[in-house]
């Protein structure tokens, strides 16, 4: 799903920027890297990608309810997790005031917290935790990936659950 455009108000500050382009809310971070409010993301994002074989390898035979989103964005895993997926709880951790409060148009009972996603410690347990940070393969390491194995986020899945990094389509599971 996408966000509802007349939701979406074009926007220039301090760590970001909003622009429409041909009608379509383009979000743009000030190193250059953004996001567009298609339908496209969450759908890859979320294993929904009909052409999408390895995303989609990381949801096969998997459900879940209970997520933690890493990375806010425009909002469009949030969103597309409690309205299209009716998950009943929907958590986001993103370090960035401003982002935060920008992104002001999503379904109320979404959770947006402010933290660092490198040591923020949750407070409940998750079937899903969905790793959204603006990482390229180059920025993944085995220092990285074992912090969030280890102590960070583990102790918080659910049996069974996951973290999925997509980026780089890893899955760890609980």
């Amino acid at each position: 799903m996408k966000i509802e455009e007349s939701k979406i108000q074009e926007y220039n500050g301090a760590s970001f920027s909003v622009n429409k382009v041909d009608g379509i809310s383009v979000l743009t971070f000030n190193d250059s890297t953004g996001i567009d409010n298609t339908e496209t993301y969450a759908k890859i994002m979320l294993g929904d990608c009909p052409e999408c074989n390895k995303m989609n390898e990381l949801y096969k035979d998997f459900t879940y309810d209970k997520v933690l989103v890493l990375g806010l964005g425009l909002g469009l895993l949030a969103e597309t997790l409690k309205v299209e997926k009716g998950c009943s709880v929907v958590d986001v951790i993103d370090n960035n005031q401003e982002l935060i409060d920008y992104v002001d148009y999503l379904d109320n009972s979404i959770n947006i917290i402010k933290g660092d996603a490198l040591s923020y410690t949750p407070n409940k347990k998750y079937d899903l935790i969905l790793v959204d940070l603006w990482w390229g393969n180059e920025d993944i390491n085995w220092e990285v990936i074992s912090s969030f194995i280890g102590d960070i986020y583990t102790p918080y899945l659910e049996n069974n659950g996951k973290i999925l990094i997509p980026i780089i389509y890893k899955s760890i599971q609980q």
